[in-house]
């Protein structure tokens, strides 16, 4: 298949090599591996890989930021997640302080059961101790 399509091979070998990246411990060698990840992408005609290092570059001091703090992404995904299922029940509330709490709570005691929804679900003061 990569013989009948060298597009499709020269994409896919730029990605297995982008994956190396977060190998790499320290930020110099991150930018590195960018700039030589960009010189062997400027010549290949791939518009999508084109806009794939643009994005890269527009973040590159994210990425080079992932060395001094290698959150794993999935424990990104999953914070996000609930903050975005608090908002969604959150409909309607007018009292931010009360949205704050309730971003808080959700995020220190995740929902697991029954009794933690109808914990979570409870009214509560924003101004009283959990």
């Amino acid at each position: 298949m990569f013989a009948a399509n060298r597009r499709l091979f020269k994409a896919y070998v730029l990605r297995e090599q982008l994956d190396r990246l977060w190998t790499y411990k320290t930020r110099p060698r991150v930018l590195h591996f960018l700039m030589g990840w960009f010189k062997a992408l400027r010549w290949q005609r791939l518009p999508e890989m084109e806009r794939l290092g643009d994005f890269l570059l527009k973040h590159i001091e994210g990425i080079a930021a992932y060395c001094d703090h290698p959150v794993r992404f999935r424990v990104v995904e999953s914070v996000n997640t609930t903050i975005e299922a608090v908002l969604r029940r959150a409909r309607g509330m007018r009292d931010e302080a009360m949205l704050l709490l309730k971003l808080d709570w959700a995020t220190a005691h995740p929902i697991r059961s029954a009794r933690d929804l109808a914990r979570f679900v409870a009214v509560q003061s924003p101004y009283s101790n959990p």
